[in-house]
C-alpha cells in the first residue's frame, strides 16, 4: 500500500470520527401560528371576504370556544401573521421587500390557508402561466409547507402561482419528489393591495399522527419574480444545512377526524400505431388506479392494467461507451411517492417492463433466423404501499409483475415459424424502511428481490444506510452497505450438467465532513467488489472499484459590491480496482459559482488527470486495460438574468490528451422566450466535436471462442442535438405542448489498433471493409421525435389527454455526409406514428360524502 493510499485512509477516518459538536451555532427561533376551527368552510375564490378570515376569534358569535376548548386569553395575532418574511436570496436573512399576511383554519375535512401578498406595485406582479408542477414558470408564487409529524425532515409542499397554477411535492430523508401529485383546491386574485391566495388541502392529501392536538412543522414561502426574491415566514438560512429543520410550528388543530381515504380513477384509452403509408393497429383498453388509506399513516396504490401510451419518448443516443445508458422515468406510478426507494442506486424503475433475457443465436437450427426479439415485457399490475408512522418510521413496499415474452424464429427454407421464451413471468419486489432520528438524522434498510422462476436467474440485494448530523446541522457522517446475491440456475449441455450456484457481492460507502458555514469540507470512500451486481432492479454503471474522494469549499451567501453569493471548491479523487487491487486513476479538480448583483451567474470548472491512468472497463474483456496518458479539461457556463422575458445559458468546455493529440470541444446554448403569460418557447442546441478519440471497436475470437484480440480505433466523433419545446396555456387547467428533438452522431474511423496486454495500442491488419468496400464501423446515426400533446383537467383530478407522436430513426455508414443531405436521407425513412386519446375520472370517497 502506497504512502498516499495510507494518507487518504487516515484522513477519511479522521473526518468520519470527528467529534460531533456545536461550534458557534446561530440559533434561529421557531415561529408559532395557531389554526382556528371553521364553523363553515370558506369559499375558495381568491377573495378574502369570508367571515372566517375577517374574524378569527368569532367574537360576532358571542363566544370564543370550540370543541370544549376555551380561548378567553386569545388575541387575533395568535392566529394571524402579518409582516415581512425573511429573505433566503438574494440577500440572505434580510427583511423581505414586501409584507405578507397568512392565516390557517381547519375543519374535519381539510386545512384552509389564506394569504394576502401585499405588493406596492400590483401592475408588476408576474402572472406567467405554466403546466402543473411548473412552480411559477418565471412568475410570482406562494408556498405552504407542512411537516405533519414534526420530525424536521419530511414535508408536504403546496405551491400556487399568481396565475393560479398548482404545484406540489414532498420531501423525505431521501430527497425531494417533485412528481408527487395530490388533488386539492386553490384560487388566486390580483387586488389593489397585491394578490391573494386561498387553498383547501384535504386531509386525504396528508399523513398525520393520531392525537388530540396536532402540532406540525410549518413554513410559508414567497417568490417575487421581478426582483428575484425568495423569502420565508420562518427564516431558511442559506449558511445552514437543511430545509425542513428550519421550519416554524403550527398549533391549535384539535380533535380532527380525517375521513376514509379512498379514491378510484378509472380510465379508457385508444391507441393507433402504424408506419406512414401503411395500415394502423388500433388498441382500445381500460383500467383503473386505486388509492386506499390504511389508517392515517399509509396509502396503498394499485394500478390495474397500467396504461403508459402517453409517456414521453426516450432520448435515444448512439452509445459508444462501455456503460449502459440510463433513461429517465416518465411513468406516473413509478415517479410518484417513490423517493424512499431512490437511495444509493438500488432502484432503477425502468428495469420493470424491460426485456431481460433474449435467446441467443446458439438455439438456432440450420436455415433459421430471428424475425422478432422483444424489447420490453408487458406489465400486468403494480402495487405500492407507502407511509410514515407518528414515531418517524417510513415504510415503502412496491411489487410489480411482468408477463412472459417470446422471440419469433423463422425457417428460411420452409417458412415455418416457432416461438422461443425470452422472459418468463417475473416478479419485482422492493421493501424500504427509514427511521427518522433527532437532528435531521436517519437510518435505513432496503431489500430488493427479482424472481423469474425455475431455469432463470433471480437476485436479491439487501442494504442498510445511516445519515447522522450534530445538533446544529454543522457536521454530517453518512454510510451505506449492501450485499447482492445472484441465484444462477443449473445448466445442461451435451457434455455435462452444471449445478446452480449463488454469487455474492458487496458495496461499502462511508463519508463525513462539515456541511454548514462558510468553510465546508468532505471526505468519503466507496468500495465495490467485482461480484457486486444490483442491476436486476437497480443501476450501477461499473463495479469492481475502490474510490477515495475529498473536497473543501468556501461559501459566501451575503451580498457584496459585485456578487449576491458565490462559492469556491477544490477536490482530489483517486480510484483503484477492487480485484486485482491496482491503481486506475487520480483527478485534481476545482469549480466555482458566482451570482452577480444583476442576477447573471457563472460556473467555472477545471480538472487534470496527472500521470497515467488505466481504463479496465473500456476494453469490455477481462484481463485487458487501456493505458491513458495525462489529460486535462475545463469550461464555463454563463446564465443570463432569469427574471427577463428572454433568458439564455451558454456552456463551453474542452478536454485534451496531448500524448495522442486528442481534443474535444463542446458548446451548448439553451434559451427560453416567454412571449406572453400564456406562451413559452424553449430551444437548446449542443455540438460536441471529439477529434482523434481512441475507443473500443470490437473483439475478435478464435475458433474455440477465446479472445484473440481487442480492436481499438482512432476516430472522430461529431454530435449535434437540437431540442425545441413550445407550450401554450389556455388557462391553468388546459394546455398544449409541441416537442421536437433531433439527435445526430457521426463516427469516422481512420486507423485501427490491437490492444496489447500492457495497455498499449499496436499495429493490426484488422480492416472494417466489407465485400462492397464499405467501412462498416463508420456510423451515421439519427433520431427525430415530434410530439404534440393536449391536456385538460376538466374536474379536479380528472383529465382528458391526447397525444400524437412521430418517430424517425436511421443508421448507416455514410459518416462524411453534410447536414442538408443527412436531413434529406432521414426524411426518406419510414415514419412511425402514434395517436393516443385517454380519459380518466377521479372519484374520491370524501368528496362524495361531503356532497350528501
Amino acid at each position: 500500500m502506497t504512502t498516499k493510499f495510507r494518507y487518504l485512509i487516515l484522513s477519511l477516518l479522521f473526518v468520519i470520527t470527528l467529534p460531533i459538536q456545536q461550534l458557534n451555532a446561530q440559533h434561529i427561533s421557531r415561529k408559532n401560528l395557531h389554526a382556528w376551527p371553521a364553523t363553515s368552510p370558506p369559499k375558495i375564490d381568491g377573495v378574502l371576504d369570508d367571515q372566517l378570515w375577517k374574524d378569527p376569534l368569532q367574537v360576532n358569535q358571542l363566544t370564543a370556544s370550540t370543541n370544549r376548548y376555551v380561548y378567553f386569553e386569545d388575541t387575533p395575532m395568535k392566529y394571524v401573521s402579518e409582516g415581512y418574511f425573511i429573505q433566503n436570496s438574494p440577500n440572505n436573512l434580510q427583511k423581505s421587500s414586501q409584507k405578507t399576511k397568512v392565516q390557517v383554519a381547519y375543519d374535519n375535512y381539510a386545512i384552509y390557508i389564506s394569504a394576502q401578498l401585499y405588493d406596492t406595485a400590483p401592475d408588476s406582479i408576474r402572472t406567467n402561466m405554466g403546466e402543473r408542477d411548473s412552480g411559477g414558470n418565471g412568475g410570482d408564487f406562494f408556498i405552504v409547507s407542512f411537516d405533519t409529524y414534526n420530525t424536521q425532515q419530511d414535508t408536504y409542499e403546496f405551491v400556487v402561482s399568481a396565475s393560479g397554477v398548482q404545484s406540489d411535492r414532498i420531501q423525505g430523508t431521501s430527497g425531494w419528489d417533485g412528481n408527487w401529485n395530490e388533488i386539492w383546491t386553490s384560487a388566486v386574485k390580483v387586488n389593489d393591495e397585491g394578490w391573494a391566495v386561498e387553498m383547501e388541502i384535504p386531509y386525504r392529501a396528508l399523513r398525520m399522527p393520531n392525537g388530540k392536538e396536532q402540532i406540525w412543522g410549518l413554513n410559508f414561502g414567497r417568490v417575487i419574480a421581478r426582483s428575484g426574491e425568495t423569502s420565508y415566514w420562518n427564516a431558511i438560512d442559506a449558511n445552514k444545512s437543511g430545509y425542513v429543520n428550519q421550519f416554524g410550528t403550527l398549533r391549535g388543530i384539535y380533535d380532527v377526524n380525517p375521513p376514509l381515504r379512498l379514491s378510484l380513477t378509472p380510465y379508457i384509452s385508444n391507441v393507433s400505431l402504424g408506419q406512414q403509408g401503411g395500415p394502423y393497429a388500433h388498441t382500445f383498453s381500460g383500467g383503473a388506479d386505486i388509492k386506499v388509506g390504511l389508517g392515517q399513516s399509509f396509502t396503498l396504490d394499485v394500478s390495474l392494467i397500467p396504461d403508459f401510451s402517453q409517456v414521453q419518448a426516450d432520448n435515444q443516443v448512439l452509445n459508444l461507451s462501455a456503460y449502459e445508458v440510463q433513461f429517465g422515468e416518465f411513468r406516473d406510478f413509478f415517479t410518484q411517492g417513490t423517493t424512499i426507494f431512490n437511495r444509493w442506486d438500488q432502484f432503477y424503475s425502468r428495469r420493470i417492463g424491460q426485456n431481460h433475457n433474449n435467446p441467443s443465436d446458439d438455439i438456432l437450427r440450420e436455415h433459421e433466423a430471428f424475425i422478432y426479439k422483444p424489447t420490453d415485457a408487458p406489465i400486468l399490475n403494480n402495487t405500492k404501499l407507502t407511509g410514515i408512522t407518528e414515531k418517524g418510521l417510513g415504510v415503502g413496499i412496491l411489487n410489480s409483475i411482468t408477463n412472459e415474452t417470446y422471440a419469433i424464429i423463422e425457417d428460411s427454407t420452409t417458412g415455418e415459424r416457432r416461438e422461443e421464451l425470452a422472459d418468463p413471468v417475473t416478479n419485482f419486489n422492493i421493501i424500504a424502511l427509514e427511521r427518522a432520528l433527532p437532528n435531521n438524522s436517519k437510518i435505513g434498510f432496503m431489500n430488493s428481490n427479482v424472481y423469474r422462476g425455475e431455469g432463470f436467474k433471480s437476485s436479491n440485494v439487501t442494504s442498510t444506510d445511516f445519515n447522522f448530523f450534530d445538533r446544529s446541522n454543522t457536521y454530517q457522517v453518512r454510510g451505506f452497505g449492501a450485499l447482492s446475491q445472484e441465484f444462477f440456475p443449473s445448466e445442461e449441455s451435451e457434455s455435462a450438467q452444471k449445478a446452480g450456484y449463488t454469487q455474492l457481492g458487496h458495496r461499502i460507502d462511508v463519508g463525513g465532513g462539515k456541511v454548514s458555514g462558510k468553510w465546508r469540507y468532505w471526505a468519503s470512500s466507496n468500495i465495490e467488489s467485482d461480484t457486486y451486481n444490483p442491476n436486476d432492479m437497480g443501476y450501477n454503471s461499473a463495479v469492481n472499484k475502490i474510490g477515495f474522494y475529498t473536497n473543501a469549499s468556501y461559501n459566501q451567501f451575503e451580498a457584496g459590491p459585485l456578487f449576491q453569493r458565490y462559492w469556491l471548491r477544490a477536490g482530489y479523487d483517486e480510484n483503484w480496482l477492487y480485484n486485482p487491487r491496482t491503481f486506475t486513476s487520480r483527478k485534481v479538480w476545482a469549480d466555482s459559482y458566482f451570482q452577480f448583483n444583476n442576477f447573471w451567474s457563472m460556473n467555472l470548472d477545471s480538472y487534470i488527470h496527472p500521470g497515467i491512468s488505466y481504463d479496465y472497463f473500456g476494453p469490455r474483456e477481462q484481463g485487458y486495460y487501456f493505458k491513458e496518458y495525462m489529460s486535462h479539461g475545463g469550461g464555463f457556463t454563463l446564465n443570463s438574468d432569469s427574471r427577463s422575458l428572454y433568458t439564455g445559458s451558454l456552456r463551453v468546455s474542452y478536454w485534451a490528451r496531448p500524448e495522442f493529440s486528442q481534443l474535444d470541444n463542446f458548446i451548448s446554448y439553451n434559451q427560453t422566450y416567454r412571449a406572453t403569460d400564456r406562451f413559452d418557447l424553449t430551444h437548446s442546441v449542443s455540438w460536441n466535436n471529439q477529434r482523434d478519440e481512441k475507443g473500443y471497436v470490437t473483439t475478435l475470437h478464435d475458433e474455440d471462442g477465446e479472445v484473440e484480440s481487442v480492436i481499438y480505433g482512432n476516430r472522430d466523433v461529431k454530435t449535434l442535438e437540437n431540442n425545441f419545446t413550445s407550450k401554450y396555456y389556455f388557462n391553468p387547467k388546459m394546455s398544449m405542448k409541441l416537442r421536437l428533438r433531433h439527435y445526430w452522431r457521426r463516427v469516422d474511423y481512420d486507423e485501427f489498433f490491437d490492444l496489447s496486454s500492457t495497455g498499449d495500442l499496436l499495429t493490426t491488419d484488422y480492416t472494417d471493409l466489407n465485400e462492397k468496400g464499405e467501412h462498416t464501423q463508420n456510423t451515421n446515426y439519427n433520431t427525430f421525435d415530434m410530439e404534440l400533446s393536449y391536456s385538460w383537467e376538466f374536474l379536479p383530478g380528472s383529465f382528458l389527454t391526447a397525444m400524437w407522436r412521430n418517430e424517425l430513426a436511421s443508421s448507416n455508414h455514410n459518416s462524411d455526409i453534410n447536414f442538408s443531405d443527412n436531413m434529406k436521407e432521414l426524411w426518406e425513412e419510414p415514419q412511425m406514428n402514434t395517436v393516443s386519446i385517454r380519459l380518466s375520472y377521479f372519484l374520491d370517497y370524501g368528496q362524495v360524502k361531503r356532497m350528501f
